[in-house]
């Protein structure tokens, strides 16, 4: 490593001044790729996103629909695992809830960072749950995720 960065500033002339600019440009890199990274999604969810994601875990139907017109974007997945308010609704069983963000746009295709799309995630926790009301709501979501017959 020594080598190259001395034939470097060798060949580009930086000499004493040049390894003082590669250290500064080092020292900015870092803070530089956390605000890209980790501060800048973060940032991107606004409050209106927050509120739809709360409203879509309650299966909250106005709430949903108030969190559209303030601005939250259907589309907008979570900083932290990748998934959409409809993954949130799909999962606590909210099948209202999630024909309502599908009738708005929501993508039934999109993925999280787990890879999985919501009926995926869907037909998982169906299949570990032995509450007969929690599978039914499952049930009832699982068959609004799916595509039409018509559709595909």
């Amino acid at each position: 490593m020594a080598r190259v960065q001395t034939l470097l500033f060798a060949l580009l002339g930086f000499g004493r001044a040049g390894r003082i600019l590669y250290l500064v440009l080092l020292v900015a890199a870092v803070p530089t790729l956390l605000a890209y990274f980790v501060w800048l999604p973060r940032m991107r969810f606004s409050a209106a996103d927050e509120d739809l994601f709360r409203a879509a875990r309650h299966g909250d139907r106005a709430g949903i629909e108030q969190a559209l017109t303030a601005g939250a974007r259907i589309g907008d997945a979570s900083p932290v695992d990748g998934k959409t308010a409809l993954f949130r609704a799909a999962v606590l069983g909210h099948a209202d809830a999630v024909r309502l963000l599908l009738e708005r746009g929501a993508d039934r295709d999109a993925r999280g960072n787990d890879g999985r799309t919501a009926l995926e995630v869907v037909d998982v926790a169906r299949a570990d749950e032995r509450d007969p009301r929690v599978a039914g709501a499952l049930d009832r979501v699982a068959a609004a995720l799916r595509v039409p017959e018509g559709r595909r």
